[in-house]
């Protein structure tokens, strides 16, 4: 059987339908003649179904794909279309189209999927010897195999399988932790210890590695070092502090118990390894494998709703567009059936009050995050999260009490990293019309993080608003400037607080930077428009307000506007 590679599908599954799945075009045949009748009653519902693909909404491109296959059965690039959109969506439609897309590395590994989820290990090995040796494949298919070998009864050649992939190479401490795993549930307790010593070794510690390791050390009787482990990746992740008393409660429970859970973790150890965002189709589709193998895996859940939400961390290229509310509302959907008897419970109730609230619903966002504080009444970042919910639907009372909280948890002397639960407070209090309290938090927000643009561009705007203290407001907005040089809202600052200093020549240079880093921000264009006006340029001023007033400001700033242009009005 012909060997397929996987890797080509991260170059972008919406290239040339002929090359784009998995180097199928080299064992496939032509589509054939397809019969222009057919095709034109698939045309509407494939336009359908790329709309779909350009709105990130895989399920409604599954069912529009579908509906074009049905008219057009023989078209094989079309099939290739609808298998991978509904792998995408993580639909049950993908099952029946994978018989129709032999050649496909992806519909291989489905395939082999079902064998392995319904105890058919030797013809799981079978459909995954298939894969390439070569790049992903390469890396995956030794995993798949030891496993379905495992699933069989044999750990000794599991382990010989994982054996050559152990000694170099960046994917080698996966291989050695799948070997303990392996050994590890086929009670041969001495390779498993052995194994399990190389993986602890490894210096990046990451979540899954953290829960296996404290598994095991729990099991053989170290709870002590089980907690340290626990501990250690709860420091170097913050964010995973709030799991921490539920990881411990649950510590001696093992991590991995079937050959299923083994293949499922395979597909969650390559999708986490998958950086860039031209491979987030892919890392979907490996995320969704381990999820039809494991759904209660809450590891892949969390990392699939980053990536369906467009959060997913990236090593380079520009930031992704944000997120539509089909894409949140496809995260949030991935996350609800974390309950709260799973240790990643307090992660995923986190991830989802904030995707509720990018969805308009911040009353629900913080009624899970009251549910969560009486779970976890000593975590500072919950009680932050709902007042950083409240701040966002402008209920600034509401959010000052949960900053006070958070505050209150994060001790004294306050750590540096609390600076921002002072710098929101602040604002909070600021916006509520308390400039007398919100001063303060600002200074102690900037004792704590002295070189933080954002905050030094702050402060140095609401003096140069109120007029005060325009010196020391324009030294620190020439610092902000200096750290963060091409934000336009820092150079709006420092070119805002010149003209109110009366240096109008200077202003406008800045306030014109400004507009050109910034061209589509209300406030800015309205400030260049006021260095217009005081440099006796009238026109240059109407026109400047007149492009604010287009960019849509809110109404308090509508309504400055719309008095200055009074100012300049041509005679009738």
């Amino acid at each position: 059987m012909r060997q397929m590679d996987v890797n080509c599908i991260a170059r972008g599954w919406r290239g040339v339908i002929g090359a784009c799945i998995l180097l199928s075009a080299c064992a496939a045949a032509p589509a054939g003649g397809a019969d222009p009748a057919a095709m034109g009653n698939a045309y509407g519902a494939f336009l359908a179904a790329r709309y779909a693909d350009s709105q990130a909404d895989p399920a409604v491109a599954t069912t529009y794909y579908s509906e074009a296959l049905r008219a057009d059965p023989g078209n094989r690039s079309l099939a290739n279309e609808a298998f991978i959109a509904a792998l995408l969506a993580g639909s049950p439609r993908a099952e029946a189209l994978a018989d129709q897309n032999a050649g496909n590395a992806l519909a291989v590994m489905l395939l082999g999927n079902q064998d392995a989820l319904a105890g058919r290990y030797g013809a799981a090995a079978a459909e995954f010897s298939q894969l390439s040796q070569d790049q992903l494949s390469g890396l995956i298919r030794p995993l798949l195999l030891a496993w379905s070998q495992a699933g069989g009864g044999d750990t000794a050649g599991a382990i010989a399988t994982l054996t050559p992939g152990m000694g170099s190479g960046p994917f080698a401490p996966v291989d050695v932790l799948n070997a303990a795993l392996i050994a590890d549930g086929g009670n041969d307790m001495k390779d498993a210890s052995q194994f399990y010593a190389m993986a602890a070794a490894t210096p990046a510690m990451n979540l899954r590695l953290a829960q296996i390791l404290a598994s095991w050390q729990a099991r053989q009787g170290n709870l002590a070092a089980a907690r340290a482990v626990l501990a250690q990746v709860t420091a170097t992740h913050p964010e995973l502090a709030i799991a921490l008393p539920a990881l411990e409660a649950n510590v001696a429970r093992p991590v991995i118990n079937s050959p299923t859970d083994g293949m499922a973790e395979a597909y969650l150890t390559l999708a986490g390894s998958l950086t860039q965002p031209s491979q987030a189709l892919l890392q979907t589709t490996f995320l969704r494998f381990a999820l039809a193998l494991r759904p209660d895996l809450a590891a892949a859940r969390l990392l699939l709703a980053n990536v369906q939400a467009g959060d997913a961390p990236s090593q380079s290229g520009p930031p992704p567009p944000p997120p539509n509310d089909a894409q949140l509302a496809a995260a949030l959907a991935t996350l609800e059936p974390v309950g709260p008897d799973d240790p990643l419970y307090g992660a995923a109730a986190m991830q989802e009050a904030n995707l509720l609230a990018a969805l308009n619903r911040p009353d629900q966002a913080v009624a899970l995050l009251a549910t969560l504080q009486a779970m976890a009444p000593n975590d500072p970042d919950v009680a932050a999260a709902a007042g950083d919910i409240l701040r966002g639907n402008d209920e600034y009372a509401a959010a000052i009490g949960q900053y006070d909280k958070a505050i209150a948890l994060t001790g004294q002397p306050a750590p540096a990293a609390a600076w921002t639960l002072y710098f929101d407070r602040g604002i909070c209090e600021d916006q509520g019309g308390d400039w007398a309290a919100a001063q303060p938090d600002l200074m102690q927000a900037l004792a704590l993080a002295p070189n933080q643009p954002y905050l030094l561009n702050y402060i140095g705007y609401s003096w140069a608003l109120r007029g005060e203290k325009l010196g020391q407001a324009h030294d620190m907005l020439q610092e902000a400037a200096g750290l963060d040089p091409d934000d336009g809202a820092v150079i709006d600052s420092l070119g805002y607080v010149t003209l109110r200093q009366g240096h109008t020549a200077d202003a406008l240079n800045l306030l014109t930077q400004a507009v050109e880093l910034d061209p589509d921000d209300a406030e800015v264009n309205a400030h260049l428009g006021d260095a217009f006006f005081a440099d006796g340029q009238r026109l240059q001023a109407r026109y400047q307000w007149q492009r604010a007033l287009s960019l849509k400001p809110d109404p308090k700033l509508q309504a400055e506007i719309e008095g200055k242009l009074k100012q300049v009005q041509p005679p009738a």
